[in-house]
């Protein structure tokens, strides 16, 4: 029987190794264009492409990725200093895998939804076909959300831009319409210009049309301000108007949206301006008093195609920048990167994981041990410890704002901003934000809307099996027989999982998706209490306690070497002088830049003054169809849409 174990473990191994499965964990190089949320204090990561091997070189392919990854942000005592990433969560073939989704989390439900991201391919987006999956938390399980009507008149888009109010309501803006995000759609990508919405209570879509311009990878982000709360976008590309040309977007002009009476306002931004950048990602948090809203993001690719990784604090009401990283700013950013994740948690601190390096002599792979993970102290700890970058912390509570940007807009850490409108005055059509800005909105707390337990176990509930303790006078038939179905039932087994482990393979291709084992879930796992309370950690806000000074953004979108908290010895940055491997390093001096091989081809330029040319990157980057009077489509039920302009305004009017 021994032999017989020892033979089909051989067996089993062997056909492991032939079927070449990569460990999400262990085999992980880099990963980019993901998407991210936090639920509970827990990090989930979704989606996107991932170098798997010991480095990554030109001959390098990325991979779909196909499994749902976690970690808890509180987890920093593991020998590691950050979070330790896992791979047990359920998601099966059915459940898409995109890249430029986003990720709406829904903190009161214990839920998170995906929506947009474009797939492997076009009939990959057809057999996904559109709907909107969510993920419990609790119950380690992916559903389908119930439509109504109002869904059937919605497009599947991709490389927009996603936020959550603390009102439930989830919002998308911008991005494109291709053939490998809505099944529906043929013909050229399209740049869009709607606003769509969610509400998690209602179940109920909107989409609206505000603003004519079309625009693409930019940064949409919720703030607590005004009367219901306001959306704020800015970078990325857009379309023209007239003639129809795709610019990189002013880094100026900042962009919002006021909740409570459905209008756009832009305002010009002054200080350190950042260069144009799409691909970016960004995090916000706000004062106490909420006399200043401060934006944080970090890299991007420029209008030349080469990576960045600086790092900028947009602060509002006074609309200054302020480059807080590195100081005084580089020229190039040999390490620099686009297409990460930004995730605020604890309300001061942000994790960046991931991007793609656009110097293709860097071959490194992203500080592989950690998952690529990158942080951020966003507070005045930043001063008192002397670094930006930093390995996590679970003992700060609150944001204090920093130094840096209290010179710029006054008061102290504690807020009392003095800098309450932009040094050159309010542009004529965004007066009014003048007064929106000076009101703080703070929202009813939500309650679930289902059922939810009382978890008090720190390990997934799991049935044993039981057993006959009363069968004994085993004979030698017994013991053949035994014998002989344990071998079949090892054999079949071992079936199964080469079924299985074919099957991962054609969907690590981008035919079907993964399912993984449901073990040491994030509701369970050690030391969490799975269903928490609220707290100030939360995203909602209430009217009787100090709200979170975070927006709960899963940015669809780091530094090369920040800080990591593991010894030099392990991680070691060739590119940049030795100890600096605590700053974001893989800079040092400079270096040429290699661009992404041309792909599908599209010339920008920008509105200011960094016109200069550039080209989406191979890597699904989308074109659009230069359709200037053609406003952001909805999704009619059409099952052919044909390619001409014309064809398609008929379309849609």
């Amino acid at each position: 029987m021994r032999i017989t174990h020892v033979l089909l473990s051989t067996l089993l191994a062997v056909a492991l190794a032939q079927q070449n499965i990569k460990d999400p964990i262990a085999d992980f190089c880099r990963r980019h264009r993901h998407q991210t949320c936090v639920i509970d204090g827990k990090l989930y990561i979704d989606g996107g492409m991932v170098y798997y091997g010991g480095s990554k070189d030109n001959d390098s392919v990325a991979e779909q990725n196909t499994w749902l990854i976690w970690e808890d942000t509180q987890d920093v005592a593991n020998g590691l200093a950050f979070p330790a990433q896992r791979a047990n969560l359920t998601k099966d073939a059915t459940i898409p895998s995109v890249s430029g989704g986003t990720l709406w989390p829904d903190p009161p439900n214990h839920l998170f939804y995906l929506f947009g991201g474009a797939h492997a391919s076009p009939a990959a987006a057809r057999a996904a076909s559109p709907h909107l999956y969510f993920y419990d938390t609790i119950y380690n399980t992916w559903n389908r959300s119930a439509s109504d009507a109002s869904q059937a008149r919605i497009a599947w888009p991709a490389f927009g831009a996603g936020a959550v109010t603390d009102t439930g309501v989830a919002y998308y803006y911008g991005g494109y319409l291709t053939e490998r995000s809505d099944a529906g759609w043929r013909g050229d990508d399209l740049m869009l210009n709607g606003l769509l919405s969610y509400d998690m209570g209602t179940r109920r879509w909107g989409n609206s049309t505000w603003d004519q311009t079309r625009r693409a990878e930019g940064s949409l982000l919720y703030v607590p301000a005004s009367e219901g709360g306001m959306l704020v976008y800015f970078g990325g590309v857009e379309m023209e108007r007239v003639g129809g040309e795709v610019v990189y977007a002013n880094m100026r002009q900042i962009h919002l949206f006021d909740l409570a009476n459905s209008r756009w306002y832009t305002q010009t931004a002054t200080g350190d301006v950042p260069k144009a950048r799409r691909g970016f990602c960004a995090g916000v948090v706000w004062a106490k008093d909420y006399s200043s809203y401060n934006i944080y993001l970090f890299g991007g690719l420029g209008s030349d195609g080469a990576g960045l990784g600086d790092l900028y604090v947009l602060s509002l009401p006074s609309f200054q920048w302020t480059l807080v990283w590195p100081t005084p700013q580089w020229a190039t950013f040999p390490g620099g990167r686009g297409w990460s994740s930004c995730d605020v948690f604890n309300g001061n601190q942000m994790l960046i994981i991931g991007g793609d390096f656009t110097n293709s002599s860097i071959s490194d792979c992203d500080v592989p041990k950690i998952g690529g993970q990158h942080a951020l102290l966003l507070g005045q700890e930043n001063v008192e410890l002397g670094a930006w970058w930093h390995a996590p912390l679970n003992n700060i509570t609150g944001y204090r704002v920093p130094d840096q940007i209290v010179k710029k807009i006054g008061g102290d850490a504690d807020g009392h901003a003095t800098a309450t409108a932009p040094v050159k005055g309010w542009d004529d059509e965004a007066r009014d934000l003048a007064v929106y800005l000076k009101t703080s909105f703070i929202a009813r707390e939500r309650t679930a809307t289902r059922a939810i337990p009382v978890s008090t176990s720190s390990s997934p509930a799991t049935s044993q099996p039981t057993s006959d303790s009363t069968a004994k006078g085993s004979n030698a038939g017994a013991i053949a027989g035994g014998t002989v179905g344990g071998v079949v039932a090892l054999a079949s087994m071992i079936a199964l999982v080469l079924f299985c482990l074919r099957r991962r393979k054609r969907i690590q291709n981008g035919v079907d998706a993964a399912a993984t084992s449901n073990v040491n879930s994030p509701a369970t796992a050690q030391g969490s209490t799975g269903i928490s309370p609220l707290s100030r950690n939360s995203t909602l806000h209430s009217a009787f306690s100090q709200p979170s000074p975070y927006s709960p953004q899963g940015s669809p979108p780091p530094p090369s070497t920040p800080w990591h908290g593991i010894s030099s010895s392990y991680y070691r940055d060739t590119y940049s002088p030795p100890p600096s491997y605590a700053q974001p390093g893989g800079y040092g001096p400079p270096q040429t830049l290699y661009l992404p091989p041309p792909g599908r081809v599209q010339s920008f330029k920008e509105h200011d003054t960094y016109a200069t040319p550039a080209e989406l990157p191979s890597a699904e980057a989308p074109v659009n169809a230069e359709l200037p009077g053609v406003s952001s489509p909805v999704n009619a039920g059409l099952p052919h849409r044909r390619n001409s302009s014309a064809a398609r305004e008929a379309e849609w009017f």
